[in-house]
């Protein structure tokens, strides 16, 4: 199938329906059947006028998808994913993008109460500040008056606003006043300007330097500006900011410092005709104000007489990370409904950067919260599934709830590519977690380009981990003779190394970032032949020694050859060996001990300069490592030094002599440190002397051999899983059973790492057991299921040699039973008996029957364990007859015991 969208990029104007057009063409060779869903949007945003469609081969068909994003919906970009999943086999599925901008609509409101006051020298006003735009806000609350003669100072000095957030500021007045005659009448302007007082009131707040008429403190201001002008000299008005908004007037009325007895009639008379001015122009400006400022004003006396009593002063706040990485997840649409009415969306929010997202201004009451991303699984908080399990959240007025965090998990990925080589067959690839050696330094950044300062300066350059795939298994495939392969089921977003290995050849590894959902294509990975070399002397007396085998092995790659006998004697050379590797080298000769050297060689290196010697008296050190229970522990590093060289070997993987190692030509007398490690054991560190016999001193056993005990670093996770078995409805009143059950899931999860096994189902006295074994460390959430029935999850601290025994009983499977009676035209009813019930699921019918019963002598029929959640139809026959009596459809729920009776009208 191939998917066509238009537009990919869509500009979604809050509250305007917007419309995509989706056309699917079915480039199979058979009928098609294909479901739509779009990912990372509220469903009740977005309405299709066909969920599905029905193509014939090479047929296309276009379904309209129109988005209509709500008012108030924060502006930025979003990402949406459209997913078509095939309903007939082999139930492909395609998963693209496409990018919603919402653009920024800035709005910002003023309210200054009271909008009229009389004063002397200072006045103050409460301004309030509303940011009903879907962007930040950030500024100054700065005043103007058209004399200049007043100054302004506003306490907070700048406000900083998200969507729908509001701010109280004090604007405080002072000027000189008329020292004698009538009131005089100032007019003011409020503007909210950018900190830097030179641009627009939008975005982060940043520090600035005020103007001179704001940074003054009216409480200490220097003396020649405090001076009143002289008569006849007035100050020049100062030009507005650039980007101030007038929007909002107040007045203030000014009174004389002292009234003279001999202007006190003409004082009246001309206090009567400015105050007569005084009130037209305040019940002006008061009747031009919309009725929205209004209710603002009445917030703020609320706001100041009254505060406290819970409207709107609480918070919701939290964090959303990828559940395969742990990094954050920017771009998640956060949803916020009553806990009483889930379906009704209050206020939404997008998260940013640092995946965090907050909510203010919210009334006292409970709620649930939705998160919803492209290509993720939409998830309620704080890990539910639907609206039904979501937990609530109880916000008490005045308070802000933090620490809501949401880890959210992707739709399945799948990578698909080619190995190139000249012999690719019999290649492997397999999907390993990143390691953590290789994802240095730990922590958010891991698996990610990591920046890191150079030695001596303060900037950063970015560096980027290698990969080394030598993680955790995910998945392994072989490759076919083209050199094609295909990983489906991918867990994401995550970020994965991909490793292909051959006998013979150099393992070549890619690194790469699995997006959430992504079909990763044309993935291309070169396989070459080895390209290593280790070049060296053999030495034996303090001279050159020729004619000595020299052998290197990896485990799946083996070379040999002599060290020279003419011109450079005793020189060696190892060539075409594959790298990245860890090698053992034997160096033998007949009439001396031989010498075992273990080294590393890096992608591409030669390694030259090394030294075999052999020594014609030497010694050996020989043991076996065992774990806590007893048992041979195969693969543990061994080393063994005297301050002056190092030998390596490793203990034994195979064979009877299991878990033991040795290492020989080691000069005697001398005193050695022996460091046994293996990544999921504790590593142990003993000291040992040879003496001039090559004996161990203190050997008390007699044996010649160390024995090392070495402590799990890892944990354990067993149990047994059961499941409640109900009574089959031939048997009323029988008693429900619980019995062991196989082919369960259990899945540990905790950031990057998973692990999976599925119960077992044989022998019979095993039934329903499983063992995770090599846990790393850490927190873990443990999921169990099974087709049909509800699923169950637990967290679980893991520590090191820890043995968990996490067993439970899941709930009874999902089940469908009833009776068929037979109706006939007097309306009597007999038992269906001999009757045949098929059902079917939905998408298979009518082709393919998922399970058939015959009913029973009393017309009952019971199909005991189903998979659910599943849609299905019942159809019912007689036993010996092709045409269908009754069809009916059913929704199954997991666990759900369904009882569904049917009448047969004859």
């Amino acid at each position: 199938m191939r998917l066509d969208i238009s537009p990919r990029e869509l500009q979604a104007l809050p509250g305007v329906p917007q419309q995509i057009a989706l056309t699917i063409t079915n480039t199979g060779t058979v009928i098609g059947g294909y479901r739509l869903r779009l990912l990372g949007l509220d469903p009740a945003w977005v309405q299709l006028d066909s969920e599905q469609v029905s193509l014939f081969p090479e047929e296309s068909g276009t379904i309209t998808a129109t988005v209509t994003v709500p008012v108030g919906l924060p502006a930025g970009e979003r990402r949406l994913s459209v997913q078509v999943r095939e309903l007939t086999p082999p139930h492909a599925s395609e998963l693209a993008d496409i990018t919603l901008t919402v653009p920024e609509a800035r709005d910002v409101r003023l309210a200054v109460d009271p909008p009229t006051t009389t004063a002397g020298r200072r006045a103050s006003y409460s301004v309030l500040v509303s940011n009903t735009g879907n962007t930040r806000v950030a500024g100054r609350v700065m005043g103007d008056d058209p004399e200049a003669t007043l100054r302004f100072t506003s306490e907070p000095a700048e406000v900083d606003l998200g969507p729908g957030e509001h701010a109280v500021v004090n604007l405080k007045v002072s000027g000189r006043r008329p020292f004698a005659g009538s009131p005089r009448l100032r007019l003011l302007e409020v503007h909210l300007v950018d900190p830097t007082g030179t641009g627009p009131a939008t975005g982060p707040s940043a520090p600035a330097a005020l103007g001179a008429a704001e940074a003054a403190d009216p409480a200490d201001p220097p003396a020649a500006d405090l001076a009143p002008p002289r008569v006849g000299r007035r100050r020049s008005r100062p030009a507005p900011p650039e980007g101030s908004l007038p929007l909002a007037q107040a007045s203030l009325v000014q009174k004389s410092f002292l009234a003279r007895g001999a202007l006190s009639l003409l004082g009246l008379l001309a206090a009567v005709t400015v105050f007569a001015i005084v009130i037209t122009i305040a019940l002006s400006r008061i009747v031009d104000q919309s009725a929205a400022d209004r209710e603002l004003a009445l917030k703020i006396a609320a706001a100041r007489d009254g505060a406290g009593q819970g409207t709107g002063r609480s918070g919701i706040e939290g964090t959303v990370v990828e559940l395969a990485t742990g990094q954050p997840a920017p771009g998640v649409v956060v949803t916020v409904y009553r806990a009483d009415d889930p379906s009704t969306p209050l206020v939404n929010d997008a998260t940013g950067s640092d995946g965090g997202y907050r909510f203010r201004e919210l009334p006292a009451g409970s709620y649930k919260l939705t998160f919803r991303g492209a290509g993720f699984v939409p998830t309620w908080y704080p890990q539910a599934l639907d609206p039904d399990n979501a937990e609530e959240v109880e916000l008490d007025d005045g308070t802000v709830l933090s620490g809501l965090d949401v880890a959210i998990g992707g739709v399945p990925a799948s990578i698909t590519g080619t190995v190139v080589g000249d012999d690719v067959s019999e290649a492997t690839v397999t999907l390993r977690t990143p390691s953590a050696t290789a994802l240095a330094p730990a922590g958010p950044t891991a698996g990610r380009t990591v920046a890191r300062a150079a030695p001596g300066s303060t900037s950063a350059a970015p560096t980027t981990p290698t990969p080394t795939g030598d993680g955790a298994v995910v998945q392994a495939v072989a490759v076919g003779a083209e050199g094609r392969f295909t990983i489906g089921d991918v867990p994401s977003p995550a970020v994965y190394d991909l490793v292909v290995t051959k006998p013979g050849y150099a393992p070549a590894v890619q690194r790469i970032d699995v997006s959430a959902g992504e079909e990763r294509r044309n993935v291309e990975i070169n396989l070459t032949e080895g390209n290593g070399i280790i070049a060296g002397t053999v030495v034996a007396g303090g001279a050159p020694l020729g004619n000595a085998t020299v052998t290197v092995s990896s485990g799946q790659t083996t070379s040999s050859t002599l060290s020279l006998t003419d011109g450079d004697v005793g020189t060696f050379t190892l060539r075409r060996l594959p790298t990245p590797a860890t090698y053992t080298l034997v160096a033998s000769a007949e009439g001396y001990a031989s010498q075992t050297l273990t080294v590393t060689l890096a992608d591409r290196q030669e390694l030259t300069g090394v030294t075999l010697t052999l020594g014609t008296a030497s010694g050996t050190l020989a043991g076996t490592a065992l774990t806590t229970d007893g048992d041979p522990a195969p693969g543990v590093s061994v080393t063994v030094t005297d301050g002056t060289r190092t030998v390596q070997t490793a203990t034994r993987s195979s064979g009877t002599d299991l878990g033991t190692w040795e290492v020989t030509g080691l000069p005697i007398p001398g005193s050695y440190t022996v460091t046994l490690a293996r990544s999921d054991l504790s590593s142990q560190t003993i000291s040992v002397s040879l003496d001039a016999s090559g004996l161990i001193s203190g050997d008390v056993t007699g044996t010649g051999r160390l024995s090392t005990v070495l402590s799990s670093s890892t944990a354990v996770v067993q149990g047994t899983i059961s499941q409640r078995i109900a009574a089959s409805t031939s048997t009323p009143g029988a008693p429900e059973t619980v019995e062991e059950a196989g082919e369960v899931t259990v899945t540990l999860t905790s950031g990057s790492r998973t692990y999976s096994v599925t119960t077992a189902t044989r022998p019979d006295d095993r039934r329903g057991e499983y063992v995770i074994e090599g846990i790393v460390p850490g927190t873990y959430t443990i999921s169990v299921g099974r087709s049909g029935v509800s699923p169950r999850t637990a967290i679980r601290t893991l520590v090191a040699g820890q043995r968990l025994d996490y067993s439970l009983v899941l709930a009874p499977p999902a089940r469908v039973s009833g009776t068929v009676v037979v109706v006939d035209a007097a309306g009597t009813e007999q038992p269906a008996n001999n009757y045949r019930v098929e059902l079917y699921r939905a998408a298979d019918y009518p082709g393919v029957v998922y399970a058939t019963v015959t009913t029973d002598s009393q017309g009952r029929y019971e199909f005991p364990d189903v998979d659910a959640p599943e849609n299905f139809v019942i159809q019912v026959r007689r036993s010996t007859g092709s045409v269908p009596l009754l069809t009916t459809n059913i929704a199954l729920d997991p666990s759900e015991q369904r009882v569904v009776n049917l009448r047969i009208e004859s």
